[in-house]
């Protein structure tokens, strides 16, 4: 368990090392999901109809409520639910440029802060910590 501890906490540090760690907390990388996720009025305009970026109504609904599940989760320190929610985005079709950076910066907050929080101690981050890895492997 220690290991698997030790090895996510590299990873996220060698993740943010790799992007460049940003001075955004978790409210900065919410307030960006958020933005990058804003219902555009012509993006609606047209039921079933595949808006600008090639999603169709339905799945920009799914993505929308998937992307508030997240944000939720992040606000509440719903560690496991953010990851699992930002993960099932980042894998959506059609995602913009700015989209997939916010979900991606999302996901790395999550799992750097997860991890820092499972090798304080916290046993709650340590089981988060835990299905992560179990969700990984899949």
């Amino acid at each position: 368990m220690r290991r698997y501890i030790v090895f996510l906490a590299i990873s996220v540090g060698l993740s943010l090392a790799i992007n460049g760690c940003s001075k955004n907390g978790p409210a900065g990388n919410v307030a960006e999901l958020e933005k990058a996720f804003q219902t555009k009025a012509s993006d609606v305009a047209k039921p079933d109809a595949a808006n600008a970026s090639g999603t169709t109504q339905g799945q920009g609904d799914q993505i929308q409520q998937t992307v508030g599940r997240a944000v939720s989760a992040l606000k509440t320190n719903g560690y496991l639910e953010a990851f699992v929610a930002l993960r099932s985005v980042q894998a959506a079709p059609n995602l913009t440029l700015e989209q997939y950076t916010a979900v991606v910066n999302a996901r790395l907050a999550v799992e750097k802060e997860v991890a820092a929080r499972a090798v304080a101690g916290d046993p709650v981050a340590m089981r988060a910590v835990e299905a992560i890895q179990n969700s990984s492997r899949r």
